[in-house]
């Protein structure tokens, strides 16, 4: 998982990031509700992807040789229930402006529509409201020193990955950050989950966020190039 920008030259990146978030939705389409309604919900998930995993496997991506390096991006802020989750609940456009300023957490625009559509849409938010409070999402994250700009791959476990994060954000219990993984044999870091309630105060993530924590005994922790 990952970002891109549009135009002819990202197009191959942008099929690869929509497939990947695909592949997530549908590991996570066994809870999902399907009498969605906006504004209905328990508590907000937000999906921070790691990109250098990402390139990894697409070294030759726009994303892994433009001028920035980007390590961890804002995948998404996921209206959550205590069990499942509404997706899908309205089709409302999204002002290009919006879009526009939230590429710098968020640099994929076809994710931004996507997230929009799929996950924004059922906050009960207008979009420009529901990107705002993406933004003020990630600001209430620090990211523990380790992972803000590694030069070398390093092999943690996923209970190392997850207490850092605690110990960063000694606020946090530590029910409410997981760590993901993808990947066969030496599994990869995907993404680390935070749960907010409404208000953005961190607070439990609910037993389907629970469930999608990395199982490996440790996973590789591509750096930042």
């Amino acid at each position: 998982m990952s970002g891109v920008t549009r135009g002819s030259g990202s197009a191959a990146l942008v099929a690869l990031l929509m497939m990947g978030v695909m592949s997530i939705a549908s590991a996570r389409h066994h809870a999902r509700e399907s009498d969605a309604e906006a504004g209905r919900f328990d508590y907000y998930l937000l999906s921070l992807s790691w990109s250098p995993a990402f390139c990894v496997q697409k070294p030759d991506s726009p994303e892994c040789n433009g001028a920035r390096r980007y390590g961890f991006i804002v995948h998404g802020l996921w209206p959550q229930n205590e069990r499942g989750w509404p997706e899908h609940c309205g089709d409302s456009r999204i002002p290009e402006s919006v879009a526009d300023g939230i590429a710098d957490l968020m640099p994929a625009r076809q994710l931004v529509y996507h997230e929009w559509a799929t996950h924004g849409s059922c906050s009960g938010l207008a979009p420009e409201e529901y990107f705002s409070l993406v933004r003020r999402a990630r600001a209430a994250v620090v990211i523990p020193k380790p992972l803000v700009n590694p030069s070398a791959a390093v092999e943690k476990s996923p209970a190392v990955i997850v207490n850092a994060f605690l110990k960063a954000n000694p606020q946090w219990s530590a029910d409410a950050v997981v760590a993901t993984c993808s990947g066969q044999g030496a599994p990869r870091l995907r993404e680390v989950h935070v749960c907010f309630d409404r208000e953005l105060n961190p607070r439990a993530c609910g037993a389907d966020a629970l469930r999608e924590a990395c199982r490996a005994e440790s996973v590789i922790i591509p750096p930042i190039r």
